[in-house]
């Protein structure tokens, strides 16, 4: 089997995709496991297999701490369903990428914000790196700013609080987890990799003459790069330390993230989806961008020019018959950015098979299927599949296609 494109922080660019794992709670103590409501549960081998027949050699993939991590007994795991699925990844030639909390909590802690999420995260980490040494990519903490604000701001999952303080002290948390997790892993692996994902947003003000309804853009879009700052020991925008400190965290707090944290070995993963560019009015009503959505080339312009740092598009998706249109957009602004230079070193279509009720946030138990992925859930391949699996073998050729619509009927194709 030959090996896999190069991944390096210095170099590379890999096609990817990723299995979706995300495993929060909801209202009535629902546990929403997408490992199970999209059945790779039980037929982890079969997708594994089908993955790697598409040509992509890298996969985002869940660890799920809610199962393995579930007994608050700091010597017990259960690896069971883990160990069976990493093999079969192993053995199909796939190089994970492992996502070590994906939105999902052990039973016994119902908070993102609870200090018993710490320990046993830092346990848990270690157990993993050690039972799998031969890992070397990982994503620490999945979105640790969407964790935070779905869990301790908007009310959906885990605790479901609605208030800043909640908020903050979900942030404080995850960040933590995120720098921890990337300290333990590097001690034991050190040439660890991490692609720290999290959501591409921006605020654009409604009224650009309107001062305060622009400061209020700003401090919205800076608020959304703090799990970044905390977890790189970057320091944050003023407006937003004055927001955290006012919301409950402590200088001594800050001082420790600025001390601990690092990006070293970091790659910044971008999850960017059309929700991510929204505009803001003065008094805080949110709306989608619409026409001025600026796209992903743009926002991760944005983005590199305040972290100077190494960068894929980690996530990705649409459903229905708008996915093609939407790979070829999200694609061509990648290999643009690369043609100008830029370090991006991959793109990640997410996930590889549908999800399902993420059309309410998972807020409902209701089985609707998402059709975001490369295959529905029956595993056969959406046309946004077919395409994608040309891009992945061309790929690993070293070309470097641009997708476009040819002919009558304006179907997207690859153009080599």
């Amino acid at each position: 089997m030959t090996p896999p494109p190069v991944l390096e922080v210095d170099e590379g660019f890999v096609v990817a995709a990723g299995i979706e794992c995300s495993a929060p709670v909801i209202a009535g103590g629902i546990r929403q496991d997408e490992l199970r409501k999209t059945g790779h549960w039980e037929r982890y081998r079969e997708d594994l297999e089908l993955v790697a027949s598409f040509g992509i050699r890298y996969l985002r993939y869940g660890v799920p701490f809610h199962v393995v991590a579930n007994d608050p007994d700091p010597t017990r795991f259960d690896w069971d369903w883990t160990d069976r699925a990493l093999g079969a990844l192993r053995t199909a030639g796939i190089e994970p990428i492992l996502d070590l909390l994906h939105f999902g909590l052990p039973d016994d802690i119902c908070a993102v914000g609870d200090p018993a999420l710490i320990p046993r995260y830092e346990r848990f980490v270690e157990a993993v790196v050690e039972r799998y040494p031969w890992v070397r990519y990982y994503t620490p903490v999945n979105e640790p700013y969407v964790t935070a604000w779905f869990s301790a701001r908007e009310g959906l999952w885990n605790e479901r609080r609605r208030d800043d303080v909640s908020f903050v002290a979900a942030i404080d948390n995850v960040a933590h987890c995120a720098v921890r997790g990337m300290h333990l892993i590097s001690e034991r692996r050190p040439d660890a990799i991490f692609i720290q994902s999290d959501a591409c947003d921006t605020y654009a003000p409604a009224d650009p003459s309107d001062r305060d309804n622009v400061e209020l853009a700003r401090l919205l879009t800076e608020r959304s790069w703090v799990a970044y700052d905390l977890s790189y020991g970057r320091e944050p925008t003023r407006r937003v330390v004055d927001w955290l400190r006012s919301n409950g965290i402590s200088g001594e707090r800050l001082d420790w993230f600025a001390a601990n944290g690092s990006s070293q070995g970091c790659i910044i993963g971008h999850d960017y989806y059309k929700g991510n560019e929204r505009v803001v009015d003065a008094a805080g009503r949110v709306t989608r961008a619409g026409d001025r959505r600026r796209g992903f080339q743009a926002l991760a312009l944005d983005f590199y020019d305040r972290y100077r740092l190494p960068f894929m598009l980690s996530e990705t998706n649409i459903a229905g018959r708008l996915a093609p249109g939407w790979l070829a957009e999200v694609w061509n602004d990648a290999m643009a950015l690369k043609e100008r230079g830029l370090p991006i070193r991959g793109f990640c279509w997410y996930g590889f098979i549908d999800h399902v009720d993420w059309d309410s946030a998972l807020t409902r138990d209701r089985g609707i299927v998402n059709p975001c992925g490369l295959v529905g859930l029956d595993r056969r391949p959406h046309p946004v599949g077919e395409l994608y699996r040309r891009l992945a073998e061309l790929s690993e050729q070293g070309v470097e296609p641009r997708l476009g619509r040819r002919g009558r009927s304006r179907a997207v194709t690859v153009i080599a």
